[in-house]
């Protein structure tokens, strides 16, 4: 069976990532700093906004653990491999 697996970009996204709650809250509470993340994974697509990862990518050209990230919390990208 020939494998037909797309070319994409391996990345190294670091992003701020934000909550919300619905219960009753202190001043207080919103002084914590938001918490970095770092997802790693193949640029599947982008636009103006957003960067889509993929986790994993299958030999009938799918794509699996899609991870949505917007670029306004952003704080780091890096390309690990241009094609992989």
């Amino acid at each position: 069976m020939p494998y037909k697996y797309k070319k994409y970009k391996l990345c190294e996204i670091f992003w701020l990532d934000h909550a919300g709650s619905g219960g009753w809250q202190e001043e207080s509470d919103f002084l914590e700093p938001p918490i970095e993340c770092r997802s790693l994974g193949w640029l599947v697509r982008e636009d103006e906004q957003r960067y889509f990862l993929a986790s994993t990518l299958s030999s009938d050209a799918g794509q699996g653990g899609c991870s949505e990230i917007l670029k306004a919390t952003v704080t780091r990208f890096k390309v690990i491999r241009k094609s992989f």
